[in-house]
């Protein structure tokens, strides 16, 4: 056969490598590189070669006037309450004196194709804080820092591999290991609490179970109100339920929600007003409700101004939702055994109540049938929410986040 011709029947042949092997080896294709390496690689080598060491500790350091804070963020978009409370106390932070930067970790590229100007606008812009930190995607241009701060367990493993740091602290808003099934992620958020990071968590619960599990050690702080979130003028309804429905999250356990108000709207169809917000799209329900969608907190503060009682639930900490309610005297519902009871007590403003929908739906008919009871917890939760301020949030990061860098300052024994 002439060589043209080989050419020739090569090319109308398949390629060798997806050309059946005719031994019952299934056929395969070539596939090239596509990236430098996996979006877990660092978090593996990490935790197999160890963190980069810290810059060596200088005496007094943890007393200094103005800090050095650089703060690695994950990805965001408008509606994440974790990154609102982050932003909200960087702005104070810097109001304090301290040199804040944000480092957004994107090893999904998530926000590929978005210029840290357009990110830090949204941060100013969308979460209505006046940051005046610079914003990077990337770490090309890193420049250390007296503190870094990872702000969710993929985050850990970059502060862990950043030098020029003095100290590293975790703030922890949520027990992230139990928003995956069992899974790589499952096994490399839990590691992050082993890794020796100064823990400052979002309830003395959050607090206490790292503890208990990992052996972390750290500190608590309270979270802030938006002061958008306040009582408005306008009529309160007797007959009004607003349910937090952001299904994108699980843990908020949106269709626990969903089974207490098809028993309430069983129990009373004719004497109920249901409302949903949270997420982009409605859900399916067996009854009639109004859907608000993704709203702002100024919007909210009138919905929560004019409705009876609100449901939010968190299972992997309390949430901030039932807070925001009880800030424009709409006495809200949160689950025991969550948190809630380390930050508001069993008899406090915010009711909790058993992971049963019958349950919850008994709670609701006496916030809306009792009026005694819910002027009771209208009133304290107005009273614990004036106490509930981000620049208070903020001097009880500052506080944890000198105590990260006291605990690596030299020990000065007695004569």
């Amino acid at each position: 056969m002439s060589r043209s011709a080989l050419l020739a029947r090569l090319r109308e042949e398949p390629d060798a490598s997806t050309r059946p092997t005719g031994t019952g080896r299934p056929s395969s294709r070539h596939v090239a590189p596509s990236r430098a390496e996996h979006e877990y690689a660092l978090a593996m080598r990490i935790l197999h070669e160890g963190a980069v060491p810290l810059a060596e500790a200088i005496p007094g350091m943890s007393t200094r006037e103005r800090l050095r804070i650089a703060v690695i963020v994950p990805p965001f978009r408008f509606g994440s309450g974790g990154h609102d409370a982050l932003f909200q106390v960087v702005s104070r932070l810097e109001e304090r004196g301290h040199v804040c930067t944000l480092w957004v970790d994107d090893p999904f590229r998530e926000l590929a194709g978005q210029a840290p100007s357009a990110l830090r606008r949204s941060i100013v812009e969308s979460f209505a804080a006046p940051v005046r930190a610079p914003v990077y995607t990337g770490f090309e241009h890193w420049h250390g820092a007296d503190v870094v701060c990872a702000t969710g367990w993929q985050t850990v493993y970059r502060a862990m591999g950043l030098p020029g740091c003095r100290a590293r602290a975790y703030w922890v808003n949520d027990y992230e290991p139990e928003f995956y099934g069992t899974s790589i992620e499952t096994h490399l958020s839990a590691m992050t609490y082993r890794q020796g990071l100064h823990c400052i968590g979002g309830s003395p619960w959050l607090l206490d179970l790292l503890r208990e599990r990992y052996g972390a050690e750290g500190g608590v702080f309270r979270y802030g109100i938006d002061p958008d979130y306040r009582e408005r003028p306008v009529e309160r309804r007797r007959d009004t339920v607003v349910l937090y429905a952001r299904t994108v999250t699980p843990r908020r356990a949106v269709a626990l929600g969903v089974l207490a108000l098809e028993e309430l709207w069983r129990r009373r169809a004719d004497r109920v007003r249901i409302i949903m917000f949270g997420d982009e799209h409605p859900l399916p329900a067996s009854f009639p409700y109004e859907f608000l969608g993704i709203v702002s907190p100024n919007e909210l503060s009138w919905i929560y101004s004019e409705a009876t009682a609100g449901l939010a639930f968190s299972m992997t900490n309390t949430s901030l939702v039932p807070q925001d309610m009880m800030a424009c005297g709409l006495p809200a519902i949160e689950l025991e055994g969550f948190g809630g009871e380390s930050v508001y007590g069993t008899e406090g403003p915010i009711e909790l109540a058993p992971y049963d929908p019958a349950a919850i739906a008994d709670r609701l008919e006496r916030l809306l049938d009792d009026r005694e009871e819910w002027e009771r917890r209208h009133r304290s939760g107005l009273a614990l929410a004036r106490t509930l301020t981000w620049d208070a949030a903020s001097q009880q990061i500052e506080r944890e986040l000198r105590a990260a860098l006291r605990a690596r300052e030299p020990s000065v024994s007695s004569t």
